[in-house]
């Protein structure tokens, strides 16, 4: 299965590509789990960015998460689920 591609902007209002690796319900939130396609973030191999996708007048808006809380239990619903 080919996975969804999706293209944010970055701070630098440059167009980064990311794979989504998964996407989570949690708390009536919609989170998705994304993977930078090209080494543009200083990420390393294993790292992954969480956004919280709200769907506002039939657009997406994707805010990246911070939370270390947060981010701990999306993390462990996507372990439970994979």
């Amino acid at each position: 299965m080919d996975k969804k591609i999706v293209t944010l902007n970055g701070e630098n209002g440059k167009k980064i590509d990311f794979s989504i690796e998964a996407e989570i319900e949690y708390n009536d939130d919609t989170y998705q789990i994304l993977i930078p396609l090209k080494d543009d973030l200083e990420l390393s191999s294993d790292e992954a960015l969480v956004f919280r996708v709200d769907n506002i007048s039939n657009e997406l808006n994707y805010e990246l998460i911070t939370d270390d809380l947060l981010l701990e239990e999306i993390e462990k619903i996507y372990n439970e689920e994979a």
